[in-house]
């Protein structure tokens, strides 16, 4: 009987190949699982809530969000010093940061600048953080950094918008955005 040693190294070959797949195939893998069920803890602790320049602006669900309807008198700056509160009802301090999101008025011709500043009290007080600058076509400041308010503390938003004397009928939109953390 003549053994052909070619075939024989193909079917060793194919012999080996087919213990090794079936070896792994018959690993054992293992796997974990994660149920969590997810819960609402308590009311926010941080809202907003109306200034004295409130007008007509509207509040959201929880106090969360806030829609301010704002003008400026054109050729002059006119001052905002009060539309919307920040509150801070914790036990304890919390840093808050108001960012700017986005707003398109960066192409408009007929404004001056939007300046946004965070005041410490809701009356005078003192100027916390950086002011945001929206400037059309320059360089905006985009937010106020950390700053922190304290236990109990209710700060105010202030708003600067200065049109051009030629403005009539112009708007601009702002979104901004207030982060919290502790």
């Amino acid at each position: 009987m003549k053994i052909n040693i070619k075939k024989s190294m193909k079917l060793l070959t194919l012999l080996v190949s087919s213990v090794l797949i079936a070896t792994v195939s018959a690993s054992t893998y293992y796997s974990m699982f994660m149920t969590a069920y997810v819960g609402v803890s308590g009311a926010n602790k941080i809202y907003f809530t109306p200034g004295v320049d409130w007008g007509s602006s509207t509040m959201g669900d929880g106090n969360q969000t806030v829609t301010l309807s704002l003008s400026g008198r054109n050729g002059t700056a006119t001052i905002i010093s009060d539309p919307v509160r920040i509150y801070n009802n914790d036990a304890s301090a919390h840093y808050i940061n108001l960012k700017l999101i986005s707003w398109d008025g960066e192409s408009q011709s007929k404004l001056n600048y939007i300046n946004i500043t965070l005041y410490d009290a809701v009356t005078g007080g003192t100027a916390q953080g950086s002011t945001i600058y929206l400037v059309p076509g320059e360089g905006d400041v985009t937010e106020t950094t950390a700053v922190s308010i304290g236990s109990g503390a209710t700060w105010r938003v202030e708003w600067v918008v200065y049109w051009k004397p030629e403005a009539a009928s112009e708007t601009v939109q702002v979104d901004l955005k207030l982060e919290i953390t502790s």
